[in-house]
């Protein structure tokens, strides 16, 4: 497609910067905090390779060819954030209980340099390459892209998010779908950001961002614990003769959940029908 480049491509290009720099830092020496850096950046580039692969639909599998050099180390840098999640929130229950969970600390920790070293491998081996292949390929099919285009694939997609957020009062929100309605607030706010940059209107008021802001930061809360719950079952399911602070922690990360549960599924249903007035 020939045409003049769209202006969409200024904030895929600034993403892009600075997560192949973010890569770049890491090919050196494997850090946490950098890591987040490169996944969060990581998931704009795939919601703007998946936004043009709506509009190039006629190119099957493209969102998968454009980023599938990159799933592996998506996964791995996931992989780190969690891990990280994990040990704050016991180093939190440490500081709040002065109680600590030594053979649980121990073996986060092995966990932590094992996968540390996992992707630290992974990203040297990779080669600069796949990162001149993705710029090039996004530039190219970020030409010529027309106003209706990019109305067309973004209502599109946030209108696919929304259905998360349909909820009959008989619904009972399960792990699944809070994660799809965490995952899908970040696309809906990433594409908005992308109708503004190209002239267009948000679709939303600035009262339901704030409400969705809102909810994905209880929803990341939930999210949290749920990630120290299943981490601490896994732990404690093939252990004998269970000291009585892992089960009381246990029981208190259930407790947790079921109040953050709440929470959040009351404000899915709140903003659902804001959107819907």
């Amino acid at each position: 497609m020939q045409g003049k480049i769209s202006p969409i491509f200024r904030l895929f290009t600034q993403q892009f910067e600075d997560a192949k720099s973010a890569f770049l830092s890491l090919s050196k020496r494997y850090r946490g905090k950098k890591s987040g850096e490169l996944e969060q950046k990581l998931i704009f580039l795939e919601i703007y390779v998946d936004f043009l692969s709506r509009i190039h639909f006629k190119e099957e599998n493209l969102k998968f060819q454009l980023f599938s050099p990159f799933k592996k180390i998506f996964k791995g840098l996931k992989k780190t954030k969690h891990l990280k999640m994990i040990m704050k929130q016991v180093e939190a229950v440490k500081m709040k209980d002065n109680v600590v969970f030594n053979s649980y600390t121990k073996a986060l920790e092995a966990e932590k340099n094992k996968v540390y070293a996992e992707v630290y491998d992974l990203i040297v081996s990779t080669p600069l390459q796949i990162w001149d292949e993705l710029y090039d390929s996004v530039y190219h099919y970020s030409k010529g892209l027309k106003p209706l285009m990019i109305n067309t694939s973004s209502t599109q997609i946030i209108s696919e998010e929304l259905e998360f957020f349909n909820l009959d009062n008989k619904t009972k929100l399960d792990t699944k779908a809070l994660k799809d309605i965490y995952e899908g607030i970040r696309v809906i706010i990433a594409l908005e950001n992308l109708r503004i940059e190209s002239g267009f209107n948000s679709i939303f008021v600035k009262e339901v961002h704030d409400r969705m802001s809102e909810l994905q930061k209880d929803l990341l809360v939930w999210y949290e614990n749920q990630l120290f719950l299943q981490h601490l079952t896994g732990f404690l399911t093939d252990k004998e003769n269970i000291s009585k602070k892992y089960i009381d922690l246990l029981a208190s990360l259930q407790q947790n959940k079921k109040t953050n549960t709440a929470k959040v599924e009351a404000k899915c249903r709140d903003l659902f029908e804001r959107i819907l007035e």
